[in-house]
Parts: structure tokens; sequence; C-alpha cells
């Protein structure tokens, strides 16, 4: 897991490219990778930290859903990068893989200290590290990271059914937000402007979901992993 997986290339080149154009149909909403016209997978648009950005499509509704759609990933792609950073430090502070998963860390942990003995403690979605008896030097900072890990996975996990049903709207009636938009306009110069600014923002869309479904299924993995930890599973 990297903590920089997002979009950021394929609008962010357009956008310095417009820069002269109406700046005021810029609103934030997605990120991306390339200047390519069709839309690139989201392993190849997640490379470079970012935020999501959108464009207004000049109807007010769809400007807010579209905003919508934004903020809640974007709030969910921070969690992620919480989530991936506190694993790092965890896994970094003892010698651990990036691979390895976080069973093998608190072994290594307890290694490290002399054969601790270390409880991963689960209430709900939040869980603790305990120390049973003495508490090492160092291992503070370890309890620290386990609980940051557990608060940012529970996040991305919650943050995901609201995420996909607003982005399942947008995908499932694509060809009628083309037609509202072409009918909202009232010029053939800000109709192909709008649409142009659509076919942006369903990328995006795209995009984020193929991310936040990665993102929900790493968190959801260390979430049940650390379920099994708690309930004395090896």
């Amino acid at each position: 897991m990297r903590t920089g997986l997002v979009l950021a290339h394929v609008l962010e080149l357009k956008y310095r490219d417009e820069s002269a154009q109406s700046s005021e149909e810029r609103q934030p909403l997605l990120p991306a990778e390339s200047a390519r016209l069709s839309r690139p997978p989201a392993q190849d648009v997640a490379k470079q930290k970012g935020k999501m950005l959108a464009k207004l499509v000049g109807i007010t509704e769809l400007d807010q859903h579209f905003a919508d759609i934004a903020d809640t990933f974007n709030q969910q792609q921070d969690h992620y990068g919480n989530m991936t950073e506190a694993f790092r430090v965890l896994k970094d502070s003892y010698g651990c893989s990036h691979r390895n998963s976080l069973s093998e860390c608190l072994q290594r942990i307890r290694e490290e200290h002399g054969g601790v003995q270390l409880s991963l403690q689960m209430q709900g979605y939040d869980f603790t590290l305990v120390v049973l008896g003495r508490q090492p030097v160092g291992l503070q900072k370890v309890q620290e990271q386990v609980i940051l890990l557990g608060r940012a996975a529970k996040a991305v996990v919650a943050a995901g059914p609201k995420l996909q049903s607003m982005i399942g709207w947008v995908l499932q009636g694509e060809e009628q937000l083309e037609q509202r938009v072409r009918d909202a306009s009232h010029t053939y110069q800000e109709e192909l402007r709008m649409e142009a600014n659509l076919r942006e923002n369903l990328q995006a869309v795209h995009c984020a979901g193929e991310l936040s479904t990665r993102y929900r299924r790493e968190a959801g993995a260390v979430l049940t992993e650390a379920a099994r930890l708690a309930n004395g599973q090896p």
C-alpha cells in the first residue's frame, strides 16, 4: 500500500492549459494522470497525490452532486493515506517488510522486546494494543500507531456506501446527464464547453469509484485481521 495513490494528471494538465478560460467554471472535484481522452485505469491514474476536482456543467443540481462526490472521495482518500502512513510507521519502526501483515509485525515487536506479551483488543471497529505487565520503552509509539491505524481504516470503510451510492447515481444515467447539459446550454460554444466539462467529471467519477473500492478492500482487510487477532486466532 502506498500513501500517494490517487488520480493526479489527466485533468490537472488540462486545467493548466485552460487557465486563461473562464476560471469561474472550476470547482474542486477530481485528479488525473494524462491528457488522454480515454478513461485511464485507476492504477495508472493514482500515481501522484492530488485532490479530486470538478468543473461546473451549468446545472446547479449536477454541480452540487459532483462537488459532494469530490468532497466525500477526498475525505476517504485522506483517511486511506492516514491508514497507510500509520501502517508504514509501525512496520518501519521494527524493520518489517511492507508485505508483512499486522500479525507478523506484532510478532516482530514481541521478539524485539524480549517476548513481551501483547494483546490486540477490539471494541466495535476500534482496536488498541495492550501491553501485559511492564511496558518496555518505545512501545507507547507503537500503541499510538495502532490506534491511528484502526481509526483510519474504520473511516475508509464507513465512507464507502455513501460514496458508491452517489457514484452509482451518476454512472447509471450518463446519457441523460449529457442531454440535460445540452438542453441547459444557451449557446453552441457554451454547449461544447459544458459537455467537455461533463466528460471530464464523468472520467473523474469512474476513477474515483475504482480507487474507492480498492481503498475499502484494503481497509476491510486490516479490520478483519485485527478482529481475528483480537479473538486470539493466529
